[in-house]
């Protein structure tokens, strides 16, 4: 079966080739995700660290497990990536991060994961907005704010439109939380946001969170692996320091 298509111009995979490479590139990132492994196995101090987290529990969590595990495995060499939800599921699925930080989880055939932080999804409109109750019809109205495709508050905050009887009629796409918050307190439109996420608005007045009638949206914050693959030493014992992390959120 061809896997090349050669030409003056270069070389292009088949269909078929694109599917092998696929398989090569994981098995390749599999072996040295065991070779780390082994490391840390012979070196308890030694060793490497991958991990994928969204943007909602790599800011809010993340960053407290950090702060107990970096401390105590200095020699451990740690690799964060900020994506998706979506994206940290594919890149735990090749192999290529040992954990994923991940808003809601659904059982995949290929993932395990386990929930970690249970995390309220809120709708916030700016200070003006809190005169008077919001209805589902006026909310359809405004521009609402949110994140690109993949991110699992988007879905949850679709999902919530549904429940509560929200057809937006505009929406604006902005890539990082703190653009979407400051677009919200100049009154550009309104946002459903994470809880976590609105410590310091809320401190200071420049955001409120709005009660509209219908809207109860609640996820799990979740950290994910692979099935069928055994945690590296540094994954498990980070393994410990999210769930010690997440504790103190609760």
């Amino acid at each position: 079966m061809p896997l090349v298509v050669r030409s003056r111009r270069g070389a292009v995979l088949t269909h078929a080739g694109e599917f092998l490479a696929d398989y090569v590139s994981r098995a390749e990132a599999l072996l040295s995700q065991a070779a780390g492994g082994l490391g840390a196995l012979r070196n308890a101090e030694a060793g490497s660290l991958r991990v994928a987290a969204s943007s909602t529990p790599g800011t809010y969590l993340l960053p407290r497990a950090l702060a107990s595990f970096a401390p105590l495995r200095p020699g451990i060499e740690l690799e964060v990536h900020s994506v998706t939800s979506g994206r940290a599921a594919e890149l735990v699925r090749g192999h290529r991060v040992d954990l994923g930080l991940v808003g809601g989880f659904a059982a995949a055939f290929d993932l395990d994961g386990a929930p970690l932080l249970e995390d309220e999804i809120v709708i916030i409109g700016p200070p003006a907005l809190a005169a008077h109750g919001v209805t589902a019809r006026e909310l359809a109205g405004r521009t609402w704010i949110h994140r690109e495709e993949g991110s699992a508050t988007r879905a949850a905050m679709e999902a919530g439109w549904s429940a509560a009887g929200i057809a937006p009629r505009r929406r604006l796409v902005l890539e990082t939380w703190e653009a979407i918050k400051l677009a919200v307190a100049q009154g550009v439109g309104v946002a459903a946001i994470s809880s976590l996420a609105l410590e310091q608005e809320l401190r200071g007045g420049t955001l409120v969170v709005l009660a509209v009638p219908g809207w109860h949206v609640v996820r799990q914050l979740s950290v994910i692996y692979a099935r069928d693959v055994p945690l590296t030493p540094p994954a498990t014992a980070f393994l410990e320091s999210l769930r010690a992390a997440a504790a103190q959120l609760k």
